[in-house]
């Protein structure tokens, strides 16, 4: 899920950079794997430390999978909570809603 998010935060900022910026680069595909390559290391970053000690991870209602411990009151999954809820969803968000709202800003322009 991590993946998805930042991956959908990184085509929003290439879209954004490609119809506004004035970049003269024919396709260049070493870009393209870093921005792939950046988002599954980025999400990597954020779902080892529970394997880490940092939080934990438990078997979600059903049964047939796993997540992070959300009901755990502990000051350290608390506070991975929080900043799992920052940096992997608020300032992805962050991101394709400015990217987003200046390319409508840019075609409206227009």
């Amino acid at each position: 899920g991590i993946v998805s998010l930042i991956s959908l935060a990184v085509l929003s900022y290439e879209r954004y950079s490609t119809l506004t910026l004035c970049h003269k680069h024919s396709a260049d595909y070493q870009k393209a794997l870093l921005a792939v390559g950046g988002s599954w290391i980025y999400s990597l970053i954020w779902t080892v430390p529970p394997l880490m000690g940092w939080s934990s991870y438990g078997i979600e209602g059903a049964g047939t999978s796993c997540s992070v411990r959300w009901s755990s009151e502990s000051a350290e999954s608390t506070s991975y909570i929080i900043c799992l809820f920052i940096f992997c969803l608020v300032i992805p968000v962050g991101v394709m809603m400015y990217c987003y709202g200046r390319l409508l800003y840019a075609v409206k322009q227009v």
